[in-house]
C-alpha cells in the first residue's frame, strides 16, 4: 500500500512539475524495494500469516 501511495504521489508531483518531490519519492521507493529483509515471498503469503496469528 505504501509503494502505491508513493507512486501516486510521484505521479502527481511530476504532473505539477515538482522534480525534487519526484526524485525523493523515486529514491524512497527504491530504498523500500531494496531494504534488507524485504522478501516478496513473505508479502505474497499474507493470508497464511493472518491465519497463523488467529486473524
Amino acid at each position: 500500500m505504501l509503494l502505491g501511495q508513493l507512486a501516486e504521489g510521484m505521479r502527481a508531483a511530476l504532473a505539477a512539475g515538482d522534480v525534487e518531490a519526484v526524485r525523493i519519492a523515486h529514491e524512497t521507493i527504491g530504498r523500500l524495494l531494496g531494504a534488507p529483509g524485504a522478501d516478496a515471498a513473505g508479502v505474497i503469503d499474507l493470508a497464511a500469516e493472518r491465519t497463523r496469528r488467529g486473524g
